[in-house]
Parts: C-alpha cells; structure tokens; sequence
C-alpha cells in the first residue's frame, strides 16, 4: 500500500477525522467517504472546490503554469464527466 502521510495539523487536533479516501487500483478510482459528515449537499460542494483549489496549486507548480489556468482545466474535466456521467462510482460509505 502507498498511504499518504496524515497532516500534521490533523495529527494536533484530538477531533480531526478522515472525510474521504480516494484510491486508485485495477485503472479505476474507488472512493469511501465517512458517513458522519455534518451539513449537506451544498457543504460537500464547498470541499470540491477546496479540494480543486488544491489541486490546481499543485499543477502550476509542477508545469510551471498559472493557477487559475489550471483550475479552468479541472473544472473543465469536471464539467466533462458529470455531462456524459463516465465516471465510475465503485466504493462505499464508512459506517
């Protein structure tokens, strides 16, 4: 397995829990998400975009690109898979 270190500010704070865990294995993702998540659909979006705003640092700094470029790419590619609905959605929710 090739785990990702746990921040460490999650480490620090004694009421921290995992939200999601994305893996990739066999070519496709398999996700678990933590069923104790407090708010609603409209908060899951607000981590998206957490998560894409991440993301797209990452990617300038790795191509030396700028970040709002990026991120229209990951939204691009987002747009793209909910349209034609290819994603996969194999995993569960942790109990």
């Amino acid at each position: 397995m090739n785990e990702l270190q746990i921040p460490e500010e999650a480490k620090k704070d004694k009421q921290s829990f995992e939200i999601l865990r994305v893996w990739a294995a066999f070519e496709q993702q398999h996700v678990t998400i933590h069923s104790g998540l407090n708010g609603g659909a409209k908060d899951f979006g607000y981590l998206l975009a957490e998560l894409a705003i991440h993301a797209s640092k990452l990617y300038a700094e790795r191509y030396e690109a700028d970040e709002v470029d990026m991120l229209k790419e990951i939204l691009d590619g987002f747009n793209r898979d909910i349209i034609n609905e290819s994603g996969d959605s194999s995993g569960g929710i942790e109990k």
